[in-house]
């Protein structure tokens, strides 16, 4: 035990800035920050990794579910009720099912016109979170009453386009096939009583939202038919054998599709990204390491008298080893933490007040999206002081090895 406190306590005293050999004291905290820089880069990096991809999972079954089911061709699907009520039992991993009636449409206001998707649910049905969204009025989607005007939700960028407050008023075009004369497009008046955001400008600009009934006119289907159901399973680890069973269950003309088929480019994108990344900055890590390494060679160099006279005091090889691996520990230690310290403190400001913007029409989401995992920092910094231990082992073998005479001499 007292072999360990001098060992330790002579490191630190090594570690402490030299009025004799100002230089060494500057290549040390140089090691430092190469270390804090390293695995601060690594963690936020893989911070925004995974935020991406919690992000972009969350928005997308916000509005699909993990299953869509739709038919082969874009045809109506008949008997939805039955097939609600009955679906769960076919497929017990089935949690809930949302049908609607959904197609492309055309909206205007007083201000300008934009194509949008039109989408009829069931409000006491749906499965996505869009009601959780919402920045503006509420998700208010009975049937209307005689007299009334049917109630539409959009998106906060489509309603900034339109220039559309809550409670104004608006048109909906439907085609039912190719528009003439003879068969002209459906058309409805709308009031807005909803504005939501997701952040994501591909979905927030085209999806707009009303109850079933209304698209069902609308679309002049039957009141037994609809587009498609959006489902969602209890366990999301099973999306794909659950769609398999679907597809058995359900029969044809049904096609059941997860969100991964449905948005497979973008989860292609994720991967890509997430791949070489690691690697990339784990090399940053080493580098870092390295400079450790070099700082105790020089330190070595340096210290070669006070290893001698260590030596004759009778300190034994092991000792003066565990010296300056004790010393490579601390500068490891020290970078690791502060570096630690600097990506929780980005994650966390990027979290909650989000200064670093994203253009949406490119990335999906307005802003750098981060998630904060305690296993990244579990991981990062048993990285780091593992490498940091592997990396000081030669240069203080190197110092163990140093004979008092010659140290001595060369002094």
């Amino acid at each position: 035990m007292r072999l360990q406190s001098y060992t330790l306590l002579i490191a630190r005293r090594y570690l402490a800035p030299s009025r004799r050999n100002r230089f060494v004291s500057f290549i040390t905290a140089i090691a430092v920050l190469g270390v804090m820089f390293g695995v601060s880069a690594l963690l936020i990096s893989l911070a925004i990794l995974d935020g991406f991809d919690d992000t972009l999972r969350s928005n997308m079954v916000t509005f699909l579910g993990h299953i869509e089911v739709t038919a082969f061709s874009g045809r109506a699907l008949k008997g939805y009720e039955q097939m609600v009520s009955s679906l769960p039992k076919k497929v017990p991993n089935v949690k809930a099912v949302s049908p609607y009636a959904s197609r492309e449409a055309i909206i205007r206001s007083r201000a300008a016109l934009e194509g949008v998707l039109l989408k009829g649910i069931v409000p006491t049905r749906d499965v996505s979170s869009i009601r959780d969204k919402l920045v503006a009025g509420s998700f208010a989607l009975a049937e209307p009453r005689a007299g009334e005007l049917p109630a539409l939700v959009i998106g906060e960028r489509l309603a900034q386009k339109l220039r559309l407050h809550i409670g104004d008023t608006l048109v909906i075009f439907s085609p039912n096939g190719l528009p003439t004369p003879e068969n002209p497009p459906s058309i409805e008046q709308f009031v807005l009583r909803g504005i939501y955001r997701t952040g994501m400008a591909q979905f927030d600009d085209i999806y707009t939202y009303t109850s079933l009934g209304v698209t069902q006119r609308m679309f002049e289907y039957t009141p037994d038919q609809v587009t498609g159901y959006d489902i969602v399973v209890r366990d999301p680890t099973t999306i794909e054998p659950t769609a398999r069973m679907l597809d058995t269950a359900m029969g044809f003309p049904h096609y059941p599709r997860t969100v991964f088929d449905i948005y497979q480019s973008i989860f292609a994108w994720l991967d890509l990204q997430r791949a070489p990344i690691p690697i990339v900055l784990g090399l940053i890590i080493i580098v870092a390491v390295f400079n450790i390494a070099s700082t105790l060679l020089m330190v070595v160099l340096e210290k070669t008298e006070s290893i001698g006279v260590l030596s004759t005091l009778g300190a034994r090889p092991g000792g003066i080893m565990r010296i300056f691996i004790g010393q490579g520990v601390l500068i490891g230690a020290v970078g690791t933490a502060l570096g630690v310290v600097l990506s929780l403190g980005f994650t966390l400001v990027q979290m909650y007040l989000k200064p670093l913007h994203l253009d949406p029409l490119i990335y999906f989401i307005d802003a750098v999206p981060v998630a904060l995992k305690p296993w990244h920092y579990a991981l990062v910094v048993s990285l780091s002081l593992s490498l940091c231990v592997l990396f000081t082992v030669i240069p203080a073998l190197i110092a163990s090895m140093v004979r008092p005479v010659k140290a001595l001499r060369f002094s």
